[in-house]
């Protein structure tokens, strides 16, 4: 199942859907353009193309983009870049569009037209005024004076303003998708102060960073992550919303190795905690395991699964009297369910819940007569952590199938999940990661409010950061079982000191 099936889904209700007239720049055409174009003919909205004059780009993007591009190129051609008309057949406007929209980089299409805002400001330099402030920029897409649809894309791995710019475009077409196929009405949101940092000053400083980070990198393993662990005595996370309490405890790792993604599971009077377990001279992950008793883990975490693919995220759960293991398989393009045979030493593939897919950290439960999945998906641009994938079946086993509304979130702050669901007092609330800044950099403990085959809708209650009780720059899972909570975060060690 393709993103394009995903959507595809949504396009095939019999609700109605505006017809888009995009507004194009015949000057400044980028390739992102006719990507979304695509996009928005994969969900069902048959768009046209109404060419108008370029709107000229902010000072001085051009030069910088282009040297970005030639310092850190990537395989081309690249979204940001500019193409010709003629590159691909592009349906003309024939007067039948229902909606008119003007797209950065074209000029503006007078009050009746939809417009894109970025942190609420228009065009090419309110998303360039956006990603100078940093974070994750809030995208509106704004209609007869309501925000119809937005979404909050994640910068989270750009390596520099260029890759920011082409991380949030590649996320507009699922945000215009909305607009047209399921508009939500609301305010919009105030415009930020600009901020009037330079393009220079920027790129100076980007410059700077990036040579640290190479330093960084030549001295330290990174990322690193470590696992934490205690025995909740009195108030958990969840409970408290918060780290402090009966101190944290590092799960010992050999320094060329991390230990992440944690999670406890209790099964016939035993405890295992299982990790994403990742050597960095290969780069590729496996499940390891360990036991837990009455002071904690017994011994040093062992290999329980390996494939010649990367594994983490290895979510444990109990069902028709088996365990079960759905580790993240992205790498090979599927959501791949393991039974046990026998707990915990060895695990058998069953079959592929899901398939020619990008997923991270697919997360299952049974809630309300169905089971629900999910998961954040990546579509070959953009971000892996922004957009939010919900799939359902009634049997474990499937079949699987897309919700009406996927992707029905993107938002950087609350759209990965972070660790196991559960439900409190007949509420759904899961765990995300807040990426807004840096993937991993906190917690949200987030209710879900609405779900069902047609409609998703939560709220972030709470979030949480690392702190004096968890020192470090991340966190990204959280974890319990059996009276031990588990958590991860950033740690740095020196190749130096930890060679194999």
């Amino acid at each position: 199942m393709t993103i394009e099936d995903s959507f595809a889904v949504r396009a095939a209700d019999p609700g109605p859907c505006a017809t888009p007239v995009l507004r194009l720049p015949r000057g400044g055409l980028r390739h992102w353009h006719l990507r979304l174009v695509a996009g928005l003919r994969a969900a069902g909205a048959a768009p046209r193309v109404a060419w108008t004059e370029a709107e000229p780009p902010p000072a001085g993007m051009e030069t910088l983009f282009a040297l970005e591009r030639l310092l850190q190129p990537r395989p081309g051609p690249r979204p940001s870049e500019g193409t010709t008309p003629g590159a691909a057949e592009l349906p003309e406007d024939d007067g039948t569009g229902s909606v008119r929209i003007a797209l950065p980089g074209a000029a503006e299409a007078g009050a009746a037209a939809w417009t894109i805002l970025f942190d609420g400001r228009p065009g090419e330099a309110g998303l360039l005024q956006a990603l100078l402030r940093g974070g994750a920029p809030l995208v509106e897409v704004v209609g007869g004076g309501a925000v119809l649809a937005a979404g909050r894309p994640s910068v989270e791995a750009a390596a520099n303003l260029c890759e920011a710019y082409e991380a949030v475009t590649a996320r507009l077409t699922p945000i215009l998708a909305a607009a047209l196929l399921r508009p939500t009405p609301s305010a919009p949101a105030a415009p930020r102060p600009d901020r009037g940092r330079p393009l220079a000053a920027h790129a100076l400083r980007r410059l700077g960073r990036m040579l640290a980070r190479r330093l960084y990198h030549l001295c330290f393993y990174a990322p690193h992550w470590r696992t934490g662990w205690r025995f909740s005595r009195g108030a958990t996370v969840w409970d408290s919303a918060e780290l402090g309490g009966e101190p944290w405890r590092v799960l010992p790792d050999p320094g060329h190795r991390f230990y992440a993604d944690p999670f406890l599971f209790h099964w016939q009077g035993r405890t295992h905690l299982f990790v994403e377990d990742l050597d960095h001279r290969t780069g590729k992950g496996v499940i390891s395991a360990v036991a837990f008793g009455p002071e904690g883990p017994r011994g040093a975490p062992e290999p329980v699964l390996e494939e010649p693919f990367h594994l983490s995220y290895p979510f444990v759960f109990a069902h028709d009297g088996a365990v079960w293991m759905i580790p993240e398989t992205s790498q090979n393009r599927t959501v791949s369910l393991y039974r046990a045979d026998p707990y915990p030493h060895r695990w058998v593939r069953v079959r592929d819940l899901l398939t020619d897919l990008v997923a991270s950290d697919a997360t299952p439960i049974r809630f309300a007569g169905r089971w629900w999945m999910f998961a954040t998906l990546h579509d070959g641009a953009g971000a892996h952590s922004d957009m939010l994938g919900l799939f359902l079946a009634d049997d474990l086993v499937g079949p699987w199938r897309p919700h009406r509304a996927n992707p029905p979130l993107i938002d950087a702050g609350a759209a990965r999940p972070a660790g196991a669901m559960m439900v409190r007092d007949g509420r759904l609330w899961r765990p995300v990661q807040d990426c807004t800044r840096l993937y991993g950099g906190a917690l949200g403990l987030a209710e879900v409010t609405m779900l069902t085959e047609t409609a998703f809708a939560q709220t972030v209650r709470a979030r949480i950061a690392p702190g004096p009780a968890w020192p470090g720059r991340r966190l990204h899972t959280l974890n319990a079982a059996a009276g031990i909570e588990v958590i991860d975060g950033s740690a740095a060690p020196l190749r130096l000191f930890h060679r194999p």
